[in-house]
């Protein structure tokens, strides 16, 4: 199944015009950037809290939690204004 050149140009068209109609309006185009940012970062925070949770739940399996607390005071005792 062979892909005429009148097939390609026509294809080729539609894809400028899909790229013209997507990025011709700014405030859409921003719209979208704001709501893509938007979503980036509650996906990352949902997953970051996810990832400690399951730590945490971890630590305190395995009884880890004062090693934790210790290396957390001592962090606290170098730290300046502490």
């Amino acid at each position: 199944m062979s892909v005429t050149d009148e097939e390609k140009e026509k294809s080729i068209n539609g894809l400028i015009a899909a790229i013209d109609k997507a990025y011709h309006n700014p405030g859409k185009l921003a719209a979208r950037g704001f709501l893509m940012g938007l979503m980036s970062g509650l996906g990352a925070t949902v997953g970051v809290a996810i990832v400690v949770g399951v730590l945490g739940i971890l630590i305190r399996q395995y009884g880890c939690l004062p090693i934790v607390g210790d290396w957390l005071n001592g962090l606290g005792r170098i730290l300046p204004g502490s």
